[in-house]
């Protein structure tokens, strides 16, 4: 009987063995897809932070994805400025494209790997995708025609427009973070090709006020047209 058992043991461990090697191509498939989404993410919010906030960068990611990391981006990005892309463009369109994507190839990954994701990532996806803050974003286009139609004098600032993300965005992208780093650690060893996720690195030499950032004179200038309008339509 324990031969048998021994046995049925080492027959059992052979095919997990089996069956684990024949799953690497799928894992390193959606280690990747999530790879690029998750640095994809990184990287727009870290340069809208960059080319609109006027003080020091966060230290860390867990400081970055917090509410005093992302509130100073709304409270100070001009949405009439231009990020720094080619071809040109304002941040009403660079927002919006951006937010599509998010959206659209969140939705995709989901979908591909539906049999094969890790559920604690798939998790994080789907939290980011359907996201209020991020559906928020999507809906920009719809408020600028309202206010024109109402002539609503909004100030130019993201933050008039969208709310703040929510504790469960912070919680999704810190976690696809730590996930991605886990994984490359345990796939390294499967492919030469495998490469990690965004890191963060401080910007020492940012210009100062930053380009993007609203300016003080159209700040106040849109603030007063805005408490006027308030007034006459109390």
């Amino acid at each position: 009987m324990l031969g048998v058992a021994v046995t049925v043991f080492v027959i059992d461990r052979l095919i997990q063995n089996r069956e684990e090697t024949r799953s690497i191509p799928q894992k390193l498939a959606a280690y990747e897809d999530v790879r690029l989404y998750t640095s994809r993410y990184i990287s727009f919010w870290t340069s809208a932070f960059r080319e609109s906030v006027p003080e020091d960068e966060p230290q860390t990611f867990e400081e970055f994805f917090s509410e005093n990391g992302m509130t100073k981006i709304l409270n100070h990005l001009y949405m009439d400025s231009e990020p720094n892309v080619t071809p040109p463009r304002k941040w009403w369109d660079w927002i919006l494209h951006n937010a599509k994507e998010f959206k659209d190839n969140g939705d995709k990954l989901l979908d591909r790997h539906s049999h094969n994701l890790d559920p604690v990532a798939f998790g994080y996806i789907h939290q980011l995708t359907e996201s209020s803050f991020n559906n928020c974003l999507l809906m920009t286009p719809s408020i600028r025609q309202s206010d024109n139609i109402m002539k609503f004098p909004r100030v130019k600032i993201l933050a008039s427009y969208s709310i703040a993300p929510p504790k469960e965005d912070y919680d999704a992208i810190l976690g696809l973070i730590k996930w991605c780093n886990e994984q490359h650690s345990l796939l390294k060893n499967h492919s030469s090709a495998i490469k990690k996720v965004s890191e963060y690195y401080k910007d020492k030499n940012r210009k100062m006020p930053p380009k993007c950032m609203i300016p003080k004179e159209i700040l106040e200038q849109q603030l007063k047209e805005l408490n006027e309008f308030r007034q006459k339509n109390k």
